[in-house]
């Protein structure tokens, strides 16, 4: 296969894995009957929903963040919506209610963290009607007034205690722990990524920063396409919903095995392996 063939390859897996997955997303919606009376259920199950396609796919259409620079950032959001939606779907009712209050009483701080900023100087073309907008959107929801702020955690817990509660700690320990220290920008992450040996002797053959190329890896395509599978996987035995379509996670690994890219040496639920080594070539910079 030429490299103009196995791009335009590359092209066509990622499109029909996107198209897929937005195929398997409104599938099950349609199968999943509407209840007004849970009118907060549906919101924010369905939105997760969403958000695990709307990750999962604009990861997939990015060949060039497959690395471990920008991927685990995704991956770590995935894992987080994952857990968060396998314990809502534990009593989904009152704790899609306490998601709703927490996430407006977050908007409400905020807004009121701009306008008290504002005081203090003129403020800028249109942003007085974006606070009213943001105010609005809180108000047609929940009135400001009646909406309490919590400073603490959403669920009143830790991730890890929602994960063991949703039963899904194995996904917290390998997953949603190891993606961590690349989105907070923690020392394991940076002295591997971002740093590299002096060659100098005489330097004591410290570390140095840099900006290191990783080569692309597309199993964290696969790994963003199996935390989706796992998501469905959660809400459909929830829910009580069966399909009949081809899942994107199968999609993407046929088109995976005919580029040969397939099979990854990883744990099932594994990040792929990152360069331990810290670049001896070069010197000080």
């Amino acid at each position: 296969m030429t490299e103009a063939a196995g791009l335009d390859e590359v092209h066509h897996i990622i499109e029909a894995f996107t198209g897929r997955a937005r195929e398997e997303l409104a599938d099950r919606l349609k199968k999943w009957p509407l209840d007004l009376a849970k009118r907060e259920l549906h919101e924010v199950v369905g939105a997760l929903l969403a958000r695990q396609v709307t990750l999962a796919s604009q990861l997939a259409a990015c060949p060039p963040i497959w690395n471990g620079h920008i991927a685990p950032l995704v991956l770590r959001a995935m894992a987080d919506a994952y857990i968060t939606l396998a314990w809502i779907l534990k009593e989904p009712l009152d704790r899609c209610r306490k998601f709703i209050h927490y996430g407006l009483g977050q908007e409400k701080l905020q807004l009121e963290h701009r306008r008290a900023e504002m005081e203090a100087r003129e403020p800028h073309d249109g942003e007085r009607e974006y606070c009213d907008a943001v105010e609005a959107w809180i108000n047609s929801q929940r009135a400001t007034f009646l909406t309490d702020v919590n400073l603490g955690s959403w669920s009143g817990m830790s991730t890890r205690d929602m994960a063991a509660e949703a039963e899904c700690l194995d996904f917290y320990n390998y997953v949603y722990a190891p993606f961590s220290p690349c989105g907070h920008s923690m020392w394991q992450h940076i002295a591997r990524y971002n740093l590299k040996e002096c060659r100098n002797p005489l330097h004591r053959f410290h570390w140095v920063p840099t900006v290191r190329d990783v080569p692309l890896d597309p199993d964290y395509l696969y790994l963003a396409a199996k935390y989706l599978q796992k998501t469905f996987a959660v809400f459909d035995g929830a829910v009580g919903i069966a399909t009949d379509i081809e899942s994107a996670f199968d999609v993407l690994c046929l088109g995976l095995d005919r580029l040969g890219t397939a099979g990854s040496t990883a744990q099932p639920d594994e990040p792929p392996g990152v360069d331990y080594g810290n670049g001896k070539s070069g010197g000080d910079e």
